[in-house]
C-alpha cells in the first residue's frame, strides 16, 4: 500500500513538472531564406503576435522562425516564406500556434507578415 501512494505521488509530481515545461514548436528548416531575413520577418511576427495576444488577454511566451522555402523578388521588393511558431500563455496553460506565413519586404527592409492569423496548425 506504501508503494502505492509513493508511486501515486512521484507520479503526480512527475506530472506536474511535465505541464510547467515550455511548449517548443518544432520547426522544419527549408532552405532558400537568408537568416538576416528569417530574423525581420521573426521581428514582424512578435509585433503581430503581441497585438494577437493582447485581444485575446493572453501573454506572449515564444515566437520562433525559420526559412519554409525560396524567396520570390516582386516590384516592391520580396516574399519569404517562413515557418512561424508562437507560444502563449493563458490562465493556467499554453497554447502553440505554428504555420508557414508570407513575409513581404520592401526595398528599406521593412517586413510585413501577409497572414498570422493563418498560422494556426
Amino acid at each position: 500500500m506504501l508503494w502505492v501512494v509513493l508511486l501515486l505521488g512521484a507520479s503526480g509530481m512527475v506530472g506536474g513538472y511535465a505541464a510547467e515545461r515550455a511548449i517548443i514548436p518544432k520547426l522544419q528548416y527549408r532552405p532558400g531564406t537568408p537568416n538576416e531575413i528569417v530574423e525581420t520577418c521573426r521581428q514582424a511576427a512578435i509585433a503581430a503576435a503581441r497585438t494577437h495576444a493582447n485581444e485575446m488577454d493572453a501573454q506572449l511566451i515564444r515566437v520562433d522562425a525559420t526559412s519554409a522555402g525560396e524567396m520570390r523578388r516582386t516590384r516592391s521588393g520580396q516574399r519569404a516564406p517562413v515557418e512561424v511558431g508562437i507560444v502563449y500563455s493563458r490562465s493556467s496553460e499554453r497554447e502553440a500556434r505554428q504555420g508557414i506565413v508570407e513575409c513581404r519586404v520592401d526595398r528599406r527592409g521593412q517586413a510585413t507578415i501577409a497572414d498570422l492569423a493563418g498560422a494556426a496548425r
